[in-house]
């Protein structure tokens, strides 16, 4: 693992812990009784795959390659149940943003049209969207590849990437909000940056060590191309009519 990827990577890895704790306090964790059945199910099966993505870097440094597989297979079940439940907190999210602007607008609080309602609400969910994308094509890359050891570990480190930014954009913004600052650009870009220099650095990394940049290249790219989608596809009649359509 150390002669493909970083060295000393699975032990990085284990930040993962208390990142997401802290991400998803506020949110989630302190609100852990009163909050909908639909986040419990989504948390649990994040909570599994957090719990792979740290443990199979380890078990591959100890040469346990059968319990490392047989992990790996149990995701088959895992991460279908993630992307689905994922899928569902969206989409409750989006109506949930709906109900409120809709109220705000029927109590007289808000000017807003209806369809500027939908429009604001396609966007405000294209974040989630954006990332359980990438996890997706990131992680059905790894098991395509799961017999080529570098595809495979890249690929699984660049899903690894996915989990920062539903932690880390939750920890900035309450840092943010706690200064009486506002969701700025720096804030909203952060992640994307630092995703975008560690996958470069890797890329260095493994033609400073002669190993094919290939993988690291195409989810680099991947990257680029979700983070442009963010940042053009909502401000275009097509999302909104799309988001419509599939939620």
């Amino acid at each position: 693992m150390n002669k493909i990827l970083f060295p000393g990577l699975a032990w990085l890895l284990l930040l993962l812990i208390p990142i997401t704790f802290l991400g998803f306090y506020p949110s989630y964790f302190a609100k852990l009784f009163s909050m909908q059945l639909v986040y419990h199910a989504h948390a649990f099966f994040m909570i599994l795959w957090v719990a792979m993505a740290i443990t199979q870097p380890f078990l591959i440094r100890q040469k346990k390659t059968k319990l490392h597989k047989a992990i790996g297979k149990t995701s088959y079940l895992i991460m279908p149940m993630l992307f689905i439940s994922s899928y569902i907190v969206i989409r409750h999210t989006y109506y949930k943003f709906i109900g409120t602007q809709a109220a705000e607008l029927e109590a007289g609080a808000s000017t807003l049209a209806m369809e500027k309602i939908y429009s604001d609400a396609a966007a405000y969910i294209m974040i989630g969207v954006v990332y359980i994308i990438w996890l997706f094509v990131f992680y059905m890359l790894a098991i395509i590849n799961r017999k080529k050891m570098l595809n495979h570990a890249t690929y699984m480190f660049a899903a690894i990437l996915t989990l920062l930014g539903p932690t880390v954009d939750r920890i900035m913004y309450q840092i943010t909000m706690y200064f009486h600052g506002s969701f700025n650009v720096f804030v909203e870009n952060a992640v994307f940056v630092f995703v975008l220099l560690t996958l470069t650095g890797l890329i260095l990394y493994q033609n400073n060590k002669e190993i094919s940049i290939k993988p690291a290249s195409i989810a680099l790219s991947i990257y680029i191309a979700g983070i442009t989608a963010y940042h053009l596809l909502p401000k275009t009649s097509f999302w909104n009519s799309f988001v419509q359509v599939v939620m």
